[in-house]
């Protein structure tokens, strides 16, 4: 009923310390990572293990770490609009069929998984692919820790934080019971990029960055990003931004578009005339560098080669932004479930660490004269890396792990 990925087979009664589940996104399944790597150095490394989809990003996010994973069947609850018409109405059942029996399978699979295991504890990130084992951990007196990243807690996180020992949130206020501040686990190396941003050699490592990007030097850098799934409307703006830029040779824009966009994304690049798309980005120095690529596993490197970002406002980006001492400006997803997109700007736009701009009605113009703005204003960009310097704690990793261990311990 399982996928299993990596690690070594296990004896049927070897004792887990801990499973740690989440996907659907990068912003559940890279947190989950960070500390599962945290609790594998603080124990036998095979008895800790991943907790997924199948359908999610969680294979390419997971697998080049070696980390033991499994994956399950599931996805999202299907979701109907107020206004649907009759077709849309029996797509809508036709989907709540599918989702049920996929939980189902989820279910059976998470049973014998966590009866396998029978792990010490067990920590889940949110999203459909953690309802399942949290679940059976419950049904197996196993304590749970929800761990939640975003600064309002998603649906599943608030069902499940009402069973678990404590909830470990990146943000205060989310309203989630027995709720500890821990911070938002965030990538060692996109830490260091932090530590690099406020070193004396800055300017040589953020160089090198944009050597190993080909991004050319003595330019104002732009990165922009939609997250780990893309977003098409941020992808248009980007690329009319980047047109009507064409002339300038003091910009460049590092534009990661989205697997599932690269090849609308590279059409539109060359139907706009714009220099360069994927591994060919040579500019002649005549005007604008424009790099495009669907996915960026380095994204250390991309923030640090980075002056000024736009992008979406997920939860794992705001905290990458925050640690990498990135200003940005945000552009949260319209619609997301709980408006959890918004929330999470306006946690850095309140505090003067980024500005945020609603995609509805938003137009080119403003959205270049926002960018503008800033790329002209030095001082405020320094005060907005001040800003979000003091925001993010270097240990959140390992408040959360002690978190875990905490009720473990318990067990």
């Amino acid at each position: 009923m399982t996928d299993r990925a990596g690690g070594q087979h296990a004896g049927f009664r070897r004792r887990y310390f801990a499973l740690v589940a989440g996907g659907g996104t990068a912003g559940h399944a890279k947190p989950a990572l960070e500390l599962a790597r945290e609790l594998a150095r603080r124990h036998p490394p095979d008895c800790v293990a991943l907790v997924g989809g199948r359908r999610g990003l969680e294979r390419k996010v997971w697998e080049p770490s070696g980390m033991e994973a499994f994956y399950l069947p599931g996805r999202g609850m299907p979701r109907i609009s107020r206004t649907a018409s009759w077709t849309g109405i029996w797509g809508y059942i036709s989907e709540m069929v599918v989702f049920s029996a996929e939980l189902a399978m989820a279910m059976a699979g998470s049973a014998v998984l966590v009866a396998r295991k029978r792990p010490a504890v067990v920590v889940v990130f949110g999203g459909y692919s953690a309802v399942a084992p949290a679940l059976a951990a419950v049904a197996m007196r196993i304590p749970l820790v929800v761990a939640n990243v975003d600064a309002v807690a998603g649906r599943s996180n608030q069902i499940l934080a009402r069973l678990a020992k404590a909830s470990g949130v990146a943000w205060p206020g989310t309203g989630l019971p027995r709720e500890v501040v821990t911070g938002a686990p965030v990538s060692r190396s996109i830490v260091e990029a932090g530590r690099s941003r406020r070193s004396a050699g800055a300017s040589a490592e953020s160089d090198a960055a944009r050597r190993e990007l080909g991004i050319p030097e003595g330019r104002f850098v732009v990165l922009a990003v939609g997250g780990s799934l893309g977003a098409r409307r941020l992808n248009e703006l980007v690329l009319d931004i980047a047109s009507a830029w064409s002339s300038r040779a003091d910009v460049a824009i590092y534009h990661i578009v989205g697997d599932r966009y690269l090849a609308w994304a590279q059409t539109r690049a060359m139907e706009l005339g714009l220099p360069g798309t994927g591994d060919d980005h040579a500019d002649g120095g005549t005007g604008i560098a424009y790099v495009q690529v669907g996915y960026e596993s380095r994204m250390d490197r991309a923030y640090l080669a980075a002056d000024l970002a736009i992008c979406r406002s997920g939860a794992i980006t705001v905290s990458e932004l925050a640690a990498a001492i990135l200003p940005a400006v945000l552009v949260p997803l319209p619609g997301a479930p709980s408006a959890h997109q918004e929330v999470n700007a306006r946690v850095l736009a309140s505090r003067d660490a980024a500005v945020m701009v609603s995609e509805d009605g938003l137009s080119v113009e403003k959205l270049r004269y926002e960018l503008e703005r800033l790329m002209g204003d030095e001082a405020r960009l320094d005060g907005m890396a001040a800003k979000l310097s003091s925001l993010f704690s270097e240990n959140a990793t390992l408040r959360l792990a002690d978190l875990v261990e905490k009720y473990a311990r318990a067990s």
